[in-house]
């Protein structure tokens, strides 16, 4: 894993992200109330709003779209499963939210979906959310 401390402001609004998009994908509030929720309870933190911003918002409005490509392009068998959990599913598609909104390098796409999920996924699923991203990145 590279140094991220001169990225922090980044690493942190992509931990946001996944908070928020976990939050949306049960459908309880519209991502408006979301993020104006997080942007209130988290401007005092180091976290680049304006990123944070983009992607949710890029995630969201693309939701739909995103579930339907990561059940076309992930490879679902090869881990010995049926779908996709919750919270795998907002980390790739937030990480390709990214990709289409920001001009994030790929290697870091996918450092950062690896540390995602060891962070907030379930055991060993950072491997599912590193090939799946890993063959959607390279589809493009």
């Amino acid at each position: 894993m590279k140094n991220l401390a001169k990225h922090k402001d980044k690493v942190n609004a992509r931990n946001l992200v996944v908070q928020a998009m976990y939050e949306f994908s049960f459908g309880h509030n519209s991502a408006e109330e979301i993020e104006e929720s997080f942007r209130k309870n988290f401007t005092k933190t180091k976290v680049d709003y304006i990123f944070f911003r983009n992607v949710f918002q890029h995630a969201t409005k693309n939701f739909q779209e995103y579930e339907k490509l990561l059940m076309e392009k992930s490879d679902l068998s090869l881990f010995g499963i049926e779908s996709i959990e919750r919270m795998e599913k907002n980390i790739l598609i937030m990480a390709i939210s990214e990709s289409a909104t920001e001009q994030t390098p790929n290697e870091i796409l996918l450092d950062e979906s690896v540390r995602l999920s060891k962070k907030f996924g379930s055991d060993n699923s950072y491997k599912f959310v590193n090939a799946s991203l890993e063959q959607i990145l390279n589809s493009e």
